[in-house]
């Protein structure tokens, strides 16, 4: 059994941070019915840039898969009454329009509510849908930049700001109204019958992935800077390397696994040199907290280059030591996801003519000891609209 096993949601979602939220629904199990405009569907399908697959590209599989599909205008009163029509059979409904245009359409959550009173309701926005900045619109890059997070990528202090490598806010919003939408779901099944509406934002979601850095600005003071491909903690040990032919990222944090790398090394001289390292921490599990400095850096440098990144990497695991060469992406996918049983054996096909692990489109956690069930497929645009809206009427 699934745990969202029997629950229906509502989508009326597009592109990233809702289609994340209620893909995670769709893993567990729900019925979740996307909403789609007509003519395009959600703009991940690329049907206007990539009409060869059919609305199938792959952003939009890998967030889609499971689901089913039904083409509403939302501009007709027709159209509308669907919604409701469905909306009436249905656990969850979940938006991420601008805030307000849910109001044009008519589907506030008062009236949704009075259509069903059991109905959760999220909302999934930039800005949140309250505040003077509520109707603004957003993007993940504009988010990143809104809340301070591009201004911490990156090592230079006086270099250009530096967006992440992927939409990691999206992505971060998605997560926080599935565990959202978990939680009322809960409530639920503990009796509560109290209206219940959700308000999720990016921005929110934006703090809650920098704890850290709002924490530290918050309650001590300190404004974050940036540390580059430094660990966090600032030990000279916790850093991104050069290697014979890559790169290497170590986190030797505390003391003992300082010690150690520097043994691997050759090199356990640095711990006793006072020039490069004045003062030691008496425990050896003490973080070297602000450690870290450019003479440590170059003399770290001189010994990695010995050797390859590869080899640096199985000598430091079989110490105890957290390291890995830098990869990129593909190199992961096909060595080390594939290699050591990540990934499901069931793949799943794309007119790209490439396939993908199962795994991609599950849950991204795994129930030990379990069978997983199997996968659905990825909805064209629309194909089960008749199907559902002739259900509505029986």
């Amino acid at each position: 059994m699934r745990p969202l096993e029997g629950m229906r949601v509502i989508d009326l979602t597009h592109v990233l941070a809702g289609p994340f939220a209620t893909h995670q629904l769709c893993m567990l199990g729900a019925d979740v019915i996307k909403v789609e405009r007509p003519g395009q569907g959600d703009q991940t399908r690329g049907l206007a840039l990539q009409p060869e697959l059919n609305g199938l590209a792959p952003g939009f599989v890998s967030l889609n898969t499971g689901k089913r599909s039904v083409v509403l205008d939302l501009k007709t009163e027709q159209g509308r009454k669907a919604v409701e029509q469905l909306v009436a059979t249905a656990d969850v409904f979940v938006e991420n329009f601008r805030p307000g245009k849910a109001a044009k359409l008519g589907l506030t959550p008062e009236r949704l509510h009075a259509v069903n009173p059991k109905l959760v309701y999220c909302s999934i926005s930039g800005w949140g849908q309250i505040g003077p900045n509520a109707s603004r619109p957003a993007y993940d890059h504009v988010v990143q930049a809104a809340t301070g997070m591009m201004a911490l990528q990156g090592s230079d202090p006086d270099a250009p700001p530096i967006n992440v490598g992927f939409p990691v806010i999206d992505i971060g919003t998605g997560m926080l109204a599935a565990n959202a939408i978990l939680a009322a779901l809960l409530r639920r099944a503990r009796g509560d019958q109290s209206p219940i509406t959700l308000d999720v934002s990016m921005v929110d979601a934006s703090a809650v992935l920098m704890v850290g850095a709002v924490a530290s600005y918050w309650l001590a003071g300190t404004v974050p800077s940036r540390v580059g491909n430094q660990g966090f903690v600032g030990s000279p040990g916790a850093d991104t390397f050069p290697t014979a032919d890559g790169w290497i990222s170590t986190a030797a944090n505390t003391l003992r696994h300082f010690r150690i790398m520097c043994g691997v090394l050759g090199r356990s001289d640095i711990l006793s040199n006072k020039t490069l390292l004045p003062k030691l921490p008496d425990s050896e599990e003490a973080f070297l907290a602000g450690l870290g400095n450019a003479a440590v850096r170059d003399e770290l440098i001189k010994a990695f280059a010995a050797e390859s990144a590869a080899v640096w990497e199985q000598r430091f695991a079989a110490a105890g030591v957290p390291a890995s060469k830098v990869q990129t992406v593909p190199a992961y996918l096909d060595g080390h996801y594939l290699g050591t049983g990540r990934a499901d054996a069931a793949l799943a096909a794309h007119p790209l003519g490439r396939s993908a692990p199962g795994q991609i489109f599950h849950e991204g956690y795994r129930w030990t000891g379990e069978t997983r069930p199997p996968l659905g497929h990825p909805p064209r645009l629309g194909e089960h609209t008749d199907e559902i809206l002739q259900k509505l009427k029986a």
